[in-house]
Formats: structure tokens, C-alpha cells, sequence
């Protein structure tokens, strides 16, 4: 018999056949060893499963469900069902952790129990390269207002939270495309009095290509909207000031990643969208509103500084 696992590892796996091996040698890596993996395949057409039930083969810490092709959200969900510890980490099939992740994080949550979710620095590296690039700020506590206008956590593979904490909130919204950490992660800034902790730390890495940047912006926007407006329903008088507020911001953040995707125009439009909304959010912050204008501008002329200009 198994014994119970300090931690619970969800894996979702979509067509990850390049990726999935590293991602399943990072967790193997880590200083805490008292962990299970539940990979979900969601109906992978590629060799993603079989890779995955390989390695379970040789490590009995790992387990392979697999489904019919349902979308990420309901794959995280359903492997959140079969997790056996009252920690849960989520983990993409293409990123990877620092090797002492785990063990930190177990650490944070055995010393505080107002703590409901915890999540590190994200450093951001070329998909293909491994090459290290933009790595985010340290943001020490998350409220409402934050994660109305932009996701700071950046991705589910950087979300550790208590189990109950998960089920309680309702888990990912299924059929929400875009945003559904974000939309978890604002459920739970209104509906529990659990913290949302930063950790000052480089544990997670996001690998970031062409394709992951070249998401539907409007699609994004779109589920961003999808998101405020279901928590306004809710909570009307503590979310609708909030997503007021945010929404220049969310606008702003669109508009940056229109520039890093070379779109010129949506940036424009974007940009111009966040100032129309908010003509003074250049004033509460001059830096990165004023960084993403001379962005903007910059991306009519062809200039290969301009990534690295807006990223910061």
C-alpha cells in the first residue's frame, strides 16, 4: 500500500510529446521525494501518454489517467478528485521547477495556516533555447484588485494551494479558454479569508515561444470580461469598483503583449482602449504605462531591442 504523499503534483497533458520528459525530470529532481504525480492526458493524439505511462512504469510515485479531450480546466479538476494530499501543486506538461520547490513550499504552508495559496517568481526562458530571459518582480501578497487587471502568479504550473481551499472555491471554471487560473485565483480573493503569498524566490520556469505569445488577444480579452463579469454578479459591491479600476491596466497589459507578438496595431488599439477608460493610469504609473507607449510607437519601425524594452 502507497503511503500518503506530502504533496499532490496535477499534471495536465495535451499533445506534450517534446516536453512532457522534462517536465516529469523536474519534479523526480526535487529535494522533497514524499510526493505523487497524477498526469492527466487529455486525449493526447501524439505519444504523450505512452511517454508518461513509461515513466510511470519505473516510478510508482506517478499515475496516468487518461480521458477525452475536455480542455485543461476539467483535466486539472479531475486530477484534483484523485490527489491523496492536502497540498496540491499544479504543474504544465512543458514547464519545470527549481529543485527546491517542493520542499520550500511545504515548509511556507506548515508554518502559517492562514495561507491558502503560494506561489514563487516566475523566470521566463526560450522554449527551444533554454536560454533564461525576463524574471517577474516579487509580489509578497495578492488581493482582488490585483488579480482583476493583470495574473502576477503568470500560470498554473506556478500555483501551490491547500486541497480544501480548491474544492471549497469551486476549482477552474470549465469551458473558460483564457484566464481560468486568474478567474480560480479572484474566486478565491473574494470568497476566503485564506492568504495569496508571494514567495521571493526562483522556482518556477515558464518556457515561452512564438506560439504561446501568439494567443487571440481579443479571445483573452473576451475571457478576461467573462472572468469580472461573473465575479460582479457575485460581489457586486467589492468586485464592480475593483474591475473599474482594472481595467486600464488589463487594457495596458494586452497592449504589451501585442508588441512582443509584433502587432503593432492591436497594440495601438489596446493602449489607446486602457487610456480611454483611464486617462490618469499614466500618471499612477508613469513607468510601465510609459514603457508600453514608447513600445507601442516602436513597433511600427522595425527594431529587435523592442522586446527586450517592453519586457521589463
Amino acid at each position: 500500500m502507497k503511503s500518503m504523499p506530502t504533496l499532490s503534483i496535477i499534471m495536465p497533458a495535451y499533445k506534450a510529446g517534446k516536453t512532457i520528459a522534462a517536465s516529469i525530470r523536474s519534479v523526480q529532481a526535487q529535494s522533497l521525494q514524499n510526493w505523487e504525480l497524477i498526469i492527466v492526458d487529455d486525449g493526447s493524439p501524439d505519444d504523450t501518454a505512452q511517454i508518461a505511462l513509461e515513466l510511470a512504469k519505473a516510478d510508482d510515485r506517478i499515475c496516468v489517467a487518461q480521458r477525452v479531450n475536455s480542455g485543461p480546466s476539467i483535466a486539472r479538476n479531475r486530477g484534483v478528485d484523485l490527489a491523496r494530499a492536502d497540498l496540491i501543486a499544479f504543474l504544465d506538461a512543458d514547464d519545470f521547477w527549481a529543485p527546491e520547490r517542493l520542499e520550500g513550499m511545504v515548509k511556507l504552508f506548515q508554518s502559517d495556516s492562514t495561507i491558502g495559496v503560494a506561489f514563487s517568481r516566475t523566470r521566463f526562458i526560450d522554449a527551444d533555447t533554454l536560454k533564461p530571459g525576463t524574471l517577474t518582480p516579487f509580489i509578497p501578497h495578492l488581493h482582488a484588485d490585483d488579480l482583476m487587471a493583470e495574473n502576477a502568479v503568470c500560470s498554473t504550473s506556478n500555483i501551490v494551494c491547500r486541497k480544501s481551499l480548491f474544492l471549497e472555491t469551486g476549482g477552474f471554471t470549465p469551458g473558460l479558454n483564457y484566464a481560468e487560473d486568474q478567474d480560480w485565483l479572484l474566486r478565491v480573493a473574494l470568497e476566503s479569508p485564506l492568504k495569496i503569498i508571494g514567495v521571493d524566490a526562483e522556482w518556477f520556469f515558464y518556457r515561452s515561444s512564438p506560439e504561446s505569445q501568439s494567443a487571440d488577444l481579443d479571445a483573452m480579452r473576451d475571457g478576461w470580461l467573462q472572468m469580472v463579469g461573473a465575479a460582479c454578479a457575485k460581489f457586486p459591491e467589492i468586485a464592480a469598483p475593483a474591475a473599474r479600476r482594472a481595467y486600464g491596466p488589463c487594457m495596458r497589459q494586452l497592449a504589451r503583449r501585442a508588441v512582443r507578438m509584433g502587432d503593432a496595431a492591436a497594440g495601438f488599439r489596446y493602449i489607446l482602449s486602457a487610456l480611454s477608460h483611464d486617462p490618469f493610469l499614466i500618471f499612477r504609473q508613469p513607468i510601465r504605462t510609459g514603457l508600453t507607449l514608447v513600445g507601442v510607437g516602436l513597433a511600427f519601425i522595425p527594431n529587435p531591442k523592442l522586446k527586450e524594452l517592453v519586457a521589463r
